[in-house]
């Protein structure tokens, strides 16, 4: 049998390797009265009407002094760096939503 005609198989390993994120918490607010929220979709069904609501009930409550939405375009991906850059300095807080 000539092995000009047999077909090879590449096998693919999927599974990479940790990639360890050093990190550090911010300092939490000791009030949310009048701070700066980002509402951070991340378009699973029912995230940002879930985020809406808990938004709505807050601000109630705290009367926040600006509310900025961002919906990412996929679950599966991080938020864009530029949005993370973006928020540093024009928000207080961020709240996360996670739906479906």
């Amino acid at each position: 049998m000539s092995t000009d005609t047999v077909q090879k198989l590449v096998l693919i390993n999927p599974v990479n390797e940790a990639m360890v994120e050093h990190s550090t918490y911010a300092p939490r607010p000791t009030s949310l009265a009048g701070k700066r929220v980002g509402l951070l979709d991340n378009s699973k069904g029912n995230a940002g009407r879930f985020l809406e609501m808990v938004a709505t009930i807050l601000n109630e409550q705290y009367h926040f002094s600006n509310i900025v939405r961002h919906r990412k375009p996929s679950a599966s991906k991080p938020v864009a760096p530029e949005v993370i850059a973006e928020w540093t300095k024009t928000c207080d807080l961020a709240i996360v939503g996670v739906g479906d």
